[in-house]
């Protein structure tokens, strides 16, 4: 056969062919772009009224819109092929067997999927606290169905799989909504150590956010070789935590000396020989 006239012969199918199945395929491409829409809207919506649920949190709510997101979009794809008058049976068939065989080749994936569902279902963290998973130290950006977003103190964004975290030592700071802070202060072998304990004691009840009950703790916790260790226990909301130890030091120091309490520091002695 010519295959001038072969080409010219299929050329003059496709008038044909776009009246046959151009209303098919702009009809699939409609519920493509406004399912994808629609499911978007829904996802959303979810994640609003799931808030409003009592002793639902931000957590849940936002790992119920990605489920409603995965699950619509995947609906919408089916819609959308249903259109195309394609045999689903036979896509069912094939979807089955790359599940099969992309389930061998994402194992960790699928761990992470699963990791992820467990971690919606027993909550051990929600978004916003300060946390240790999977050896990285980080406050919960976002949890997903496959990773966990954390961001450090210095603003670095670090991505844990979800798999990582629940199968590892979950370190949650804000558990309670308090937390006790320890600190250890060295005076000197001279000092009078009822003098400096209740000069620590009184340094860290002056800070803002240092609970009053329990009040602020000092006892002698051990003897060092140069200093006689002092340590001061103290309760605060756990997001002041770090503003009191930062302020703790310079406070007690300045009472210590106040009351005439050395803190022993290390002297180096220089000695200048003489030729």
């Amino acid at each position: 056969m010519d295959i001038t006239a072969f080409i010219q012969d299929k050329m003059a199918d496709i008038p044909g062919l776009l009246i046959t199945y151009a209303p098919s395929v702009l009809f699939a491409l409609a519920i493509l772009i406004f399912g994808r829409i629609f499911v978007r809207k829904v996802a959303r919506g979810t994640e609003t009224a799931t808030q409003r649920i009592p002793n639902v949190d931000l957590t849940l709510a936002k790992f119920f819109g990605s489920l409603v997101l995965v699950a619509g979009t995947l609906a919408v794809l089916v819609f959308a092929l249903s259109a195309l008058k394609i045999n689903l049976a036979f896509i069912a068939t094939i979807v089955a067997a790359l599940v099969v065989a992309l389930g061998f080749a994402l194992q960790d994936s699928l761990g992470d999927l699963a990791s992820g569902i467990m971690l919606a279902i027993f909550r051990p963290f929600k978004i916003g606290e300060e946390v240790v998973v999977g050896g990285e130290h980080g406050v919960v950006r976002e949890i997903g169905m496959f990773g966990t977003q954390l961001v450090t103190r210095d603003n670095i964004v670090i991505n844990v799989g979800n798999g990582a975290v629940f199968g590892n030592t979950i370190k949650n700071f804000y558990a309670y909504g308090d937390r006790r802070l320890d600190m250890d202060f060295g005076v000197s072998y001279d000092a009078d150590l009822n003098k400096a304990i209740k000069a620590i004691t009184s340094a860290a009840a002056t800070i803002d956010g240092v609970y009053d009950d329990p009040a602020p703790w000092a006892k002698v916790v051990s003897l060092g070789d140069s200093a006689v260790v002092i340590q001061l226990r103290v309760w605060s909301d756990t997001d002041k935590t770090r503003k009191i130890k930062m302020e703790m030091s310079k406070a007690v120091k300045l009472a210590l000396d106040k009351a005439g309490i050395d803190i022993p520091y290390e002297h180096n002695m220089i000695v200048k020989l003489e030729a």
